[in-house]
């Protein structure tokens, strides 16, 4: 019964917890959906006012632009014109030369300040004017079919020019058309600043208010976050100092529980990486100062310079320098400037020059073969994983049959992976030897680096599912296959050795 009770108060609190975390997300929803309707609602009313104040704006300035396209010399231009008109002697009738084209133009104005202007005055005188044009048509036209010269200056001063001529009238009322108009677009730069000041003041208001209820929620959610934070940011400073050891926060927020269980796990599984991380640079550390140590093989050197004097001995120069050169490059290569993982064509040299001294030592038996893409030669290995391959077929194959020999070295893709293959038609090996070296890769007795550590370096590097493989059949020879991660490699050991 009390399991029970207890299991009830359990379920009842972690539904409580629920509950209220689901209202901590309610609360952010709601606050961000109030302020987005608010800024939303007061940009776009306050947006609409600017438009429409601004539309009235530009419909006013267009208007007075286009006023200004009319003459300001017409009634000049227009009396001058048809004084000429008047003072001509005419043998006949002719329509040809009145001014038409200057009150063609001013009606084109006058039809387009009809049309844009929003002041009903300015439309009405508009419309007075095309009215006065009209008539201005007739009385020109009048003018030129009257014959006496009289009558027609008469028409002339009553109709066109004079006190109460068209022209003048004109011009007078596209005078207070433009007034008008300069006048409205004062009226709408001064509501326009106005409704400017407002906007900045409406916007300045509501940034205001979203400010103040941002920091009051972030005051209130603070102290529901902050702590944890800081729990969680003491864990990781202790980690950082090497304590791998800490209790969970205790808080409410799912994200920082799920933060705070998976940072654990990772120090977990970072303290394991860290100690199997010691235990492989120790093996690599112990590999490389086996490699050191077979770098300088006293034997292989011993016999090298000992064949080299025999040939300076024989007067064989030629055979001298490249065996000298063959050297240099060896040792050259072998060093490769202290670096472990080097391009498979700077391997590939320091195998030529191993091959090229024990081909002038052992020119009766030995032969060789290199036979690899050139798209390959770039690709990164680990150094000095040849050579020894290439002595172990050399002292252990070739030398221990009857005949000529061969060693061939070729590269290839397969199956994602990089193969390079060391090939001898040796003496070969039995299928027990066979066995105990696929299983265990032990050192050979006159191996130099030896198999075992070509194996364990490659898998230190790449992984435990690289390394080397044997075929063999006695008096056929053996084959060794190094099998290489198709990815490029970076000189850090691989996790799971």
């Amino acid at each position: 019964m009390k399991e029970y009770s207890a299991n009830i108060f359990t379920g009842i609190l972690s539904a409580s917890s629920r509950q209220k975390q689901r209202s901590i997300r309610r609360q952010i929803r709601g606050m961000l959906v109030m302020i987005s309707v608010s800024l939303v609602l007061v940009v776009t009313l306050l947006s609409l006012m600017l438009v429409s104040i601004n539309r009235q704006y530009e419909n006013a300035l267009l208007c007075a632009d286009t006023a200004a396209d009319f003459n300001k010399e017409f009634k000049n231009t227009l009396d001058l014109a048809m004084y000429n008109h008047v003072i001509r002697p005419r043998s006949e009738v002719s329509e040809k030369d009145l001014p038409m084209e200057e009150l063609d133009k001013a009606e084109k104005v006058l039809r387009r300040l009809e049309e844009i202007t929003s002041l009903p005055d300015n439309q009405w005188r508009a419309r007075s004017m095309l009215d006065m044009c009209a008539n201005l048509r007739a009385y020109m036209i009048e003018i030129s079919h009257t014959s006496s010269y009289d009558q027609r200056m008469e028409l002339l001063e009553r109709n066109i020019r004079g006190e109460t001529g068209l022209t003048l009238l004109i011009e007078n009322y596209m005078h207070s058309f433009l007034d008008d108009e300069v006048q409205e677009l004062s009226r709408l730069k001064d509501s326009l600043h106005t409704q400017s000041i407002l906007l900045i003041l409406v916007s300045f208001a509501v940034m205001t208010v979203v400010t103040a209820l941002i920091v009051i929620y972030s005051l209130h959610a603070s102290r529901q976050i902050t702590e944890p934070i800081r729990e969680l940011s003491g864990k990781a400073e202790r980690f950082g100092a090497d304590d791998y050891t800490g209790n969970p926060i205790q808080t409410e927020i799912t994200e920082l529980k799920s933060l705070d269980h998976t940072f654990d796990n990772m120090a977990g599984r970072i303290h394991i990486l860290l100690e199997k991380q010691i235990e492989d640079q120790q093996s690599l550390h112990r590999a490389e100062l086996e490699l050191l140590q077979a770098q300088i093989n006293p034997h292989f050197l011993y016999n090298t310079l000992d064949s080299i004097a025999i040939l300076a001995e024989s007067g064989r120069e030629e055979e001298v320098v490249d065996m000298v050169t063959s050297l240099s490059t060896f040792f050259r290569n072998s060093l490769s400037d202290g670096q472990d993982i080097i391009p498979l064509r700077s391997e590939l040299a320091q195998a030529t020059s191993y091959l090229e001294i024990q081909q002038i030592r052992y020119s009766d038996i030995l032969n060789y073969e290199i036979d690899v893409p050139e798209e390959m030669m770039e690709y990164m290995v680990p150094k000095l994983i040849l050579q020894p391959l290439i002595e172990n077929a050399l002292y252990h194959g070739i030398k221990n049959r009857r005949g000529r020999g061969t060693i061939r070295i070729a590269g290839a893709r397969e199956d994602g992976a990089l193969l390079l293959k060391v090939k001898d038609n040796g003496a070969g090996m039995d299928p027990q030897r066979l066995c105990e070296l696929q299983n265990g890769c032990s050192p050979e007795a006159q191996g130099g680096l030896g198999l075992a550590n070509v194996s364990r370096r490659i898998r230190l590097y790449c992984g435990g599912e690289y390394g080397l493989h044997f075929e063999s059949s006695p008096d056929l020879g053996t084959e060794v296959t190094i099998r290489l991660p198709s990815e490029g490699l970076t000189g850090i050991p691989h996790q799971n050795t």
